[in-house]
């Protein structure tokens, strides 16, 4: 048995040939303890407790929900007198916004514009181009791979959508529009 600094042979046994190279081991293994261990066995967590630490201790979880967002101007409907709206949600956990869901109202038949606008969150603009995007087709509900991946941001951060109608309706016609943000949230 070859010498290792700080340890006795009871803890070690040599596993090769440590002739080859002057004062080195080239392998050791540490030996199993000679007593059984002894091991607490706890059931497992029923399902609703997956989450859970302890009871009412949640573990951090990721979840997708939504951030309403409140149009600052008009209620959210574009008339001949309303021609930008800014939406805003504020937000009250880590969140990450991923997926813009648009719909609209239009009433009348002056009522034919599109929704143009920009995301912002906090004071980063969320575009390639500081150009405005059609809202309408990005946050189509029924459109598919219109996936975003906004920048994560804390809890207190506002997220706006200042928004133009690329066609102004004349009296008395308008164009609702609603808007949420799905995200991610960390719990």
């Amino acid at each position: 048995m070859a010498d290792v600094m700080g340890y006795d042979d009871t803890d070690f046994e040599v596993v090769g040939d440590d002739d080859l190279i002057s004062g080195a081991v080239l392998g050791a293994a540490l030996r199993r303890a000679a007593s059984p261990a002894r091991h607490l066995r706890l059931p497992p967590k029923a399902d609703w407790r997956k989450g859970q630490l302890a009871p009412g201790v949640m573990a951090r979880q990721e979840g997708l929900i939504p951030l309403p967002m409140t149009p600052l101007q008009g209620g959210g409907v574009f008339s001949a007198t309303v021609a930008s709206i800014t939406w805003q949600g504020q937000l009250q956990k880590p969140f990450r916004g991923e997926r813009l869901l648009v719909t609209t109202v239009r009433t009348g038949t002056t009522a034919t514009g599109r929704l143009i606008g920009q995301i912002f969150v906090g004071t980063d603009l969320q575009l390639a181009d500081i150009s405005g995007i059609d809202l309408e087709t990005v946050g189509n509900p029924a459109s598919f791979g219109t996936r975003l991946t906004l920048l994560q941001a804390p809890p207190g951060v506002l997220i706006r959508l200042p928004v133009t109608i690329s066609l102004v309706p004349t009296s008395p016609d308008t164009v609702a529009g609603f808007v949420t943000l799905l995200g991610r949230v960390i719990n």
